[in-house]
Order: C-alpha cells, then structure tokens, then sequence
C-alpha cells in the first residue's frame, strides 16, 4: 500500500494532463459512435415537424450522411480544444481548428442540400410522373452546381483568400473560357431545348437516323441511349436537338398487318366462313384490339395461294404485350382455320411432263 502511494505521489503531477487527454478521447469517441443514433434521432424529431410537407423524409434523408460526417468533425474539434487545456502550447493550431469546423459545417449543409435537390425540385413542382421526373433530375443537377459553385466560394473566404482578387482574374480569363466552353454552352441549350420540347423523358424507346434504344439518362451536357445489344451511347444534347426524333414509348396503338395465304383448292363457302371467322375472333378481343381498325378480306389470287388480308391495330403497344397478342391470336387463327378444314399454303410448284401432272 505504501509503495501504491509513493508511485502515485511520484506521478501526481502527470494526472491532470492524462484526465485532459482521456476527456479529449472521451469527446472523440463520443461524437464517432453516437453520430448515427444522434442523427436519427435529430432527423426523426425533424420529420415529426415537418410531416405536413411533402416528401420532408426524402429530403431530410439526403442530411443523414452530412451529418454523421459533422458530428465526427466536432468530435475531432473538442478533442483538439480540450488537449489544449492541458497543453497550453496548443493553442496556436485552435485558430486552425475553428476554420476546420467551420469548413466542416460548409460542407455537410452544402452536401446535405446536393443529395436532397432532386425531392426538393419534385415537391416544389408538385408532380411526380415520368416526364417530370426528367424535369427534375435536369433542375436537381444544376441546382447541384450551383450549390457547389457556392461552397467552394464560401470554403476560400474560409481561408482568408481574396474572393474579389480572383473574381477580377476571372473576369479576365473569362473570353477564354466562354470560348474554349461553346460546345459546352451549345449541349447546354440543347439540354434546355429538350425538356423543354419535350420529345422523350427517361425511359422511353426512340430511335435517330443514327441509333435505337431506351434513354437512361438526361445530363446537362449529353444524353444516354441504352441500345438493344446492351451497348450504352452518349449523345450530346445539341446533336439530339437538331435530329428528327421518333419516340416509339408515345404510341397509343401498335399496327399488326399480314397476308394468310390458304390453298386453291378451299372451296368458296369454307373461304366465306374463313373471312368472317376470323373478323369475329378479332372482334372478341375489344380489350386488346382497336374495333374500328379490324380489316379481313379476301385481298387476291397468288401464285400459290388464295391470299386473306389480316389488318388492325394492337392497343398493346410495349415490345413484350404486343408480341404475346400477336401470338395468341395467330395461335387462335390457325386453331380455327384447323377446326373448319382450311389449309394454310406453302409454296409449290405444278411440273407438267406430257400428260402426267405431279406436284
């Protein structure tokens, strides 16, 4: 016991620099492993408030992350602040410090803000279709820079730099920029000439004279085609807005037309009820087929076949549905014509060698 109390007495002088660096490790830690639940919590009181405002969980989810990055700032903050209580010769890096925190701050709204833009843009407009959604993430991406453009204003005043220093030098170098940036500035525009317009949105099916595919995406500069062999192209936004543009996603109906050719020897009464039988399978699909566009008609004499002219319109216009219809009413055609005794033609050839006839 008396030799616990030489040591102690030996290194009482130490106690209270090692109560200052447990509490700075204290802060640190702290601040690390409450940041998420410290957070949630914030974030839930928050959506409790604000509850009566559209999409304010979405939008106060793009906080969540900012946040926890802050919290651990802080916690380094105190840290610093509290070692140097027991050591006063710290205290020159505290001026640092503050403008470390102050950064800090800077950063975690202005990221916060990036990640909640789209939700904000789309509560602003108040809709949430397909169209708009291309509105949206076309604003939500330059309010992104804007933000950006900001923050790295407000971290260089941070600094103590001089802002209006380098908005003079950019104001002289500005003629370069805008010149070597035209192509830039004209996808750009373009951009703006096709949200405006409004030819396709994000997941339509177009086609240019150059390409066919679905757009996956709509950026300030270009857009991208995802094709039909999974190939992914960028195109600029002002090559699209000079190009004709057919947008298939904006079909309301889909046109199925084709020749059925049944064999010569089919007697008329079996063409008759063939012509008609098929017109009124078509008609038994009001659900699935445009009525007024339904055609059938014995159209001509071929070469081999007396040919059935098959016209209408499928009002399934996604690939998938339009190809399952087509194939559930060729099935329901040949199951008919199977069922009266007309056969489907193929082609053939009649050879006459002297008086033999073979086919």
């Amino acid at each position: 016991m008396k030799d616990m109390m030489e040591f102690l007495s030996k290194f009482s002088h130490l106690l209270p620099y090692l109560l200052h660096i447990l509490l700075a490790v204290v802060f640190f830690l702290g601040c690390f492993f409450l940041r998420k639940p410290i957070t949630r919590l914030v974030l839930r009181l928050l959506e409790r408030c604000l509850k009566r405002f559209p999409l304010a969980k979405e939008i106060l989810n793009g906080f969540e992350k900012p946040t926890c990055s802050l919290l651990t700032c802080i916690g380094i903050y105190l840290a610093v602040w509290q070692l140097t209580k027991g050591f006063p010769f710290l205290g020159v890096i505290m001026p640092v410090m503050l403008i470390f925190l102050r950064i800090s701050i800077i950063v975690a709204v202005v990221r916060g803000f990036i990640k909640a833009a789209p939700p904000i843009v789309t509560a602003i407009r108040g809709s949430n279709t397909a169209l708009d959604q291309t509105l949206v993430a076309f604003i939500a991406r330059i309010v992104q820079v804007l933000l950006l453009i900001l923050a790295g204003i407000l971290i260089i005043n941070e600094t103590g730099y001089d802002i209006s220093g380098m908005i003079t030098g950019l104001g002289l170098t500005g003629l370069t920029f805008s010149l070597a940036a035209k192509d830039s500035a004209s996808n750009l525009f373009g951009g703006l000439v096709i949200i405006g317009d409004k030819p396709f949105s994000v997941g339509d099916w177009i086609q240019t004279p150059e390409m066919e595919g679905t757009v996956t995406d709509i950026t300030l500069r270009s857009t991208r085609i995802r094709t039909f062999k999974d190939a992914e192209v960028v195109i600029p936004n002002s090559t699209l807005a000079n190009t004709s543009i057919i947008n298939w996603s904006r079909m309301s109906k889909r046109r199925v037309h084709f020749t059925l050719g049944v064999v010569y020897g089919t007697p008329q009464d079996k063409l008759h009820a063939a012509v008609d039988g098929i017109r009124e399978l078509l008609c038994s699909h009001p659900d699935d087929i445009e009525q007024s566009s339904i055609l059938v008609t014995f159209n001509e004499f071929g070469a081999y076949s007396l040919n059935l002219e098959i016209y209408y319109y499928a009002l399934r216009t996604t690939w998938a549905d339009y190809m399952s219809l087509k194939e559930k009413v060729n099935f329901e055609i040949r199951d008919f014509l199977d069922k009266i005794g007309v056969e489907i033609a193929f082609p053939t050839q009649v050879l006459l060698h002297g008086e033999t006839e073979t086919e």
